[in-house]
């Protein structure tokens, strides 16, 4: 790369890639050092809106990365700029989408002209119905993501997905998908990056689809979150470390 041009970027997924539950797996800092040796920037790129953008920053640097506030990429932050600044909103999610939203100026009504749903783990009936009902009443239906499941060190969760099936089925609307690998969160990404080099991750249907959007190449890192039918990946390793390395050796050739 010429010293005018700008850098390359790898795009990272966090849950599944770098760690399970906010414990780092193994050989990620070196994975990263790896890229950001080889010239290239790390953008992590993320469909977890519960934790904020400073947990998220805390949580990499548990794992040997240092990760400036503008390399973090959340579907919370997708969500938020769906909606129109200064509206009126519901919102069903936990910490990182309250601050999205708080930085959007989006402010919380019992007449939200948007309901916007991202992970909830105190998600309850009366979730549904209230959701469902301000959707019925001309609200707009935006989701943080439709990801089915999430991986964790004791097997998989359910996902936002889930949750939204519940109030899209109740509302009978189908809700708007900000994070990977919609439209919102590849603004997002390119808002911030240089040419987009590589996208890795663990779910073909997200990561994978968000690398197609970029278009760039995929790399698949194997977790309980992907299916094991799947061979639809240009890198694949069972780590972060493994895919960067052999992405890292395809490019010397």
């Amino acid at each position: 790369m010429s010293s005018g041009s700008p850098r390359s970027t790898a795009v990272v997924d966090l849950d599944g890639v770098v760690w399970l539950a906010g414990e780092p797996l193994p050989g990620v800092g070196r994975a990263v050092a790896l890229l950001v040796d080889a010239g290239y920037d790390v953008i992590f790129a993320t469909n977890n809106s519960s934790p904020t953008i400073s947990e998220l920053r805390a949580r990499l640097a548990r794992a040997e990365i240092d990760a400036g506030e503008g390399s973090v990429v959340t579907a919370a932050q997708a969500a938020a700029i769906c909606v129109p600044e200064g509206s009126s909103v519901m919102i069903i999610g936990e910490q990182g989408l309250h601050e999205a939203a708080a930085n959007r100026n989006l402010r919380e009504s019992d007449e939200a002209r948007t309901v916007l749903v991202g992970w909830n783990r105190e998600f309850t009936f009366d979730t549904v119905a209230d959701a469902a009902t301000a959707i019925r009443s001309g609200a707009a239906f935006v989701a943080t993501n439709d990801d089915p499941t999430h991986p964790t060190p004791k097997g998989l969760l359910p996902g936002t997905g889930a949750l939204v099936a519940a109030i899209a089925t109740a509302a009978e609307t189908a809700p708007l998908i900000a994070g990977k690998p919609g439209e919102a969160m590849v603004r997002l990404v390119t808002e911030r990056s240089g040419p987009i080099a590589v996208v890795i991750g663990d779910r073909p249907s997200t990561d994978g689809a968000f690398a197609r959007q970029l278009g760039a190449p995929f790399g698949l890192v194997a977790s309980e979150a992907t299916p094991s039918s799947t061979n639809d990946a240009d890198y694949r390793a069972n780590s972060l470390l493994g895919v960067v390395e052999e992405y890292l050796r395809s490019e010397r050739r």
